[in-house]
């Protein structure tokens, strides 16, 4: 049987966006690097196979799945979004997520400070 290892970021992510301050996130296994201005917070994420984010909220965020996949539970509706396909998650509504596998997105939302960076 092949063990699968995971990539890493800089493995995952070109030069420039690995330039990029990294966001702090309260979860083990996921990287983040973000791009903002006065209006949007980008962040290009890279998630380790299994992470999941338990119940919470915020403001509206949207994206896009760029390789893996991932679960997300809104109002007790799961819907699995793969490579290629865009996601959205309304404001103020709580929800959680899962990747069950190595998963890389692009992640947008409408607040410049939805993230901390470093």
């Amino acid at each position: 049987m092949e063990i699968k290892k995971s990539r890493t970021a800089a493995e995952l992510l070109p030069p420039e966006i690995l330039a990029l301050s990294k966001v702090e996130i309260p979860v083990s296994g996921v990287a983040g690097y973000s791009l903002q201005d006065s209006q949007k917070q980008v962040v290009f994420f890279v998630f380790d196979e299994g992470v999941s984010f338990p119940d919470h909220s915020h403001c509206e965020q949207h994206g896009l799945v760029v390789s893996g996949e991932m679960t997300i539970e809104i109002n007790g509706e799961s819907n699995l979004y793969q490579a290629g396909e865009y996601y959205l998650v309304p404001e103020g509504v709580s929800h959680r997520a899962l990747f069950s596998r190595q998963t890389v997105l692009v992640d947008m939302s409408d607040a410049p400070d939805r993230y901390n960076t470093f």
